[in-house]
């Protein structure tokens, strides 16, 4: 019997020790370390990470923790580009078949201290606009992008640049610019000049169409910033260069939406088209040595399509994105390196500043409006809370579709308040709409990095709603008195000119400041 007893407590305590250790096992699947996933992925193949090695004389973007080494598939990007379209699928097929690394290699900007992460579910804290300045300040002070190889001479004339900007004479008189919607007009008017006066921008010439050089098939729709942009760049004679070696900046002319559509229309895997434009900076590399010289600090892109970021973040990192996509937290956007790009719905071609303007403030009948697809997480519960519950609040999930969007267009020209809430990303065509047909934008999309935000005072004509009070958004919004919207909106006016498309590009309009939010974050950080 008591060989009986001590079997029976072997067993119990074998099933004991078992217990236990599945319980680790399940609890480190759950836990966050701060490598990552290392222990877990012992215990979950699907976990399973493959880095990359870095290279420090290519695209400076890799983990500095990278333990194994993947070469993507060589795509030729010259005479021999149709071709690639065809076989495009295949190639990046053996490149992913791994679970995609660049979703785990590259963290979001340096916010760990305000952000608390979840294994299952990522918990953000929203950052406030202000923390956002706070933190634009405190990166540029303390980056370290990589110092240029050899000296140049435009590295000395920005390096002049940046001394006489950051010691600007105070000056507010200015009849074409507005102080009140400025954090510093003496720097940004300064600045402004400055880049006038000095910059030129060399645009690589290899690529081929429809994705790179081909503005014209991206300059209607949302992501007509891509192409207005790209246009007006290539036809610019004061900023262009011919000589790379008087280049201040090198342009990348791509655009995010033709190569998603033309490579895999289909798609939705955000890394699939990451293979093509490795490629791409590859033969750069080999043809030229700019890059290498700066590791891509003198570099940029301008793209609007919501896989921008995850496109560009890996073998592009490095260089100034001007993107739309710009959540502060969730998609690697760089306070301080990157650009908030503005999303510009162009509805006439020819006309870019058709039916511009609205109703002044006494003739605006409309307390607050919002219709728009149920795109996302945050529409539904905005409709839930909202729709047909109060009539002061126009709150649609659809308007009747008419030529031109006349009833949207009348609605945002007669509103007081325009709701510009995020779809399934943060950033919105309406924050820019709003603003067309001037109205004061209410902002609700939780760390969204506005554009133009290092020059721009947003919240002296926009107002920003945390997600979390989408049930307070109407007292939210009484709650602002009358003289205070009447000098937001005057201030929505005049900032009003720095987000218009012109056929032919004028001082101050959104070319010049898309290109002037490059230049400024270029000479901010040059060594």
């Amino acid at each position: 019997m008591g060989h009986g007893f001590q079997h029976i407590l072997g067993i119990s305590r074998l099933a004991y020790f078992g217990g236990v250790v599945f319980a680790v096992i399940i609890i480190l699947q759950y836990f966050e370390f701060p490598y990552g996933d290392d222990i877990s992925s012992l215990f979950s193949a699907s976990k399973i990470h493959i880095t990359y090695a870095t290279n420090r004389t290519g695209s400076n973007c890799s983990t500095d923790n990278a333990t194994t080494t993947l070469t993507s598939p060589q795509i030729l990007l010259d005479s021999n580009m149709s071709e690639t379209y065809k076989n495009a699928s295949n190639l990046v097929h053996n490149f992913t078949k791994n679970d995609s690394p660049t979703r785990d290699i590259f963290p979001s900007v340096n916010l760990s201290a305000m952000t608390e992460v979840h294994h299952k579910k990522q918990k953000v804290k929203v950052v406030s606009i202000s923390e956002m300045h706070d933190i634009l300040i405190h990166n540029r002070a303390s980056s370290h992008p990589m110092k240029s190889l050899w000296t140049s001479r435009a590295d000395q004339e920005l390096l002049n640049a940046k001394l006489q900007i950051e010691n600007a004479s105070f000056n507010e008189d200015d009849r074409t610019l507005y102080p009140s919607v400025f954090r510093n007009i003496s720097k940004f008017r300064r600045s402004y000049e400055l880049m006038e006066k000095t910059l030129k921008v060399y645009i690589y010439k290899e690529g081929e169409k429809p994705i790179f050089h081909q503005p014209e098939a991206v300059m209607k729709g949302i992501y007509a910033s891509e192409g207005w942009f790209m246009m007006q760049m290539k036809s610019s004679k004061r900023f262009i260069t011919k000589k790379p070696k008087q280049a201040h900046l090198f342009y990348i002319p791509y655009s995010s939406k033709l190569l998603k559509e033309t490579l895999f229309p289909n798609s939705y895997n955000r890394e699939s088209v990451v293979p093509y434009l490795k490629s791409y900076i590859d033969m750069i590399l080999r043809r030229y040595n700019f890059w290498n010289r700066t590791g891509g600090a003198d570099h940029f892109l301008v793209a609007c399509h919501d896989w921008a970021p995850d496109e560009t973040r890996q073998f592009m990192g490095t260089c100034i994105r001007a993107i739309c996509n710009n959540d502060v937290q969730k998609t690697g956007f760089e306070l301080g390196k990157d650009v908030s790009l503005p999303e510009t719905n162009v509805r006439y071609r020819q006309n870019p500043l058709q039916n511009r303007g609205g109703n002044p403030p006494s003739k605006r009948s409309v307390f607050a409006f919002f219709a728009g697809k149920m795109h996302g997480s945050l529409r539904p519960i905005l409709l839930r809370h909202w729709e047909n519950k109060d009539p002061d609040m126009k709150i649609f999930s659809k308007l009747p579709k008419v030529k031109d969007d006349k009833n949207y267009v009348d609605f945002m020209k007669n509103s007081k308040f325009c709701i510009c809430a995020k779809g399934s990303e943060v950033n919105s065509p309406r924050v820019v709409e709003a603003i067309f047909y001037e109205c004061v934008p209410v902002i609700i999309s939780d760390n969204f990095v506005p554009p133009f935000f290092e020059i721009l005072d947003w919240e002296s004509f926009a107002v920003f709603v945390p997600e979390k009070d989408i049930p307070d958004l109407k007292n939210i919004l009484l709650s602002i008195p009358k003289k205070r919207y009447l000098q937001m909106h005057k201030r929505v006016k005049e900032a009003q000119q720095h987000f218009l498309w012109h056929v032919k590009p004028v001082k101050y309009d959104i070319f010049h400041m898309i290109l002037h939010s490059i230049w400024y974050t270029r000479v901010a950080r040059v060594m």
